[in-house]
């Protein structure tokens, strides 16, 4: 589990019901691929290069890359999915900053199905939105898979 799990499900627990415990941690990305936001700002990096405007260039492809993480970001939901002992529990945080969730999603069964995970950025689907999860937090992720029966 990432050390910053610890964390996450501390600023998390006041979202949760009385007496619930968080069994599990995931952070995940909604919104356009995770690919596709490097593309932005890549594109947004070479874009500045054509600026003609005085400067250093490598300032300006600074600045094209920023305003394309910028732009990335506004197209990016970020979730915090938590197995508790009760249900799975989907929350929301902001765009900009540490993770601190802001309200409660969705409150799915426990056993709700979320993987098999793999790859740089394995795509699940949760409460109808699909989502996105970094490797660093897959390993974490495949204890959400329920067993199978039969």
């Amino acid at each position: 589990m990432p050390r910053s799990a610890e964390r996450v499900r501390a600023v998390s627990q006041g979202l949760l019901e009385p007496g619930e415990r968080t069994r599990r941690v995931m952070l995940a990305q909604g919104g356009v691929s995770p690919w596709w936001r490097a593309g932005f700002f890549l594109v947004g990096a070479m874009a500045f290069q054509l600026v003609p405007v005085g400067g250093y260039a490598g300032f300006r492809g600074a600045l094209g890359g920023l305003a394309g993480v910028l732009l990335a970001n506004a197209f990016t939901s970020r979730r915090v999915v938590l197995v508790t002992d009760r249900a799975v529990v989907v929350l929301q945080y902001g765009r900009f900053g540490a993770v601190k969730p802001t309200r409660v999603l969705a409150r799915l069964p426990l056993g709700t199905e979320i993987g098999p995970l793999s790859g740089t950025w394995a795509r699940i689907e949760l409460a109808g939105e699909p989502l996105w999860v970094h490797r660093q937090w897959q390993g974490d992720a495949a204890a959400f898979v329920p067993p199978r029966l039969g």
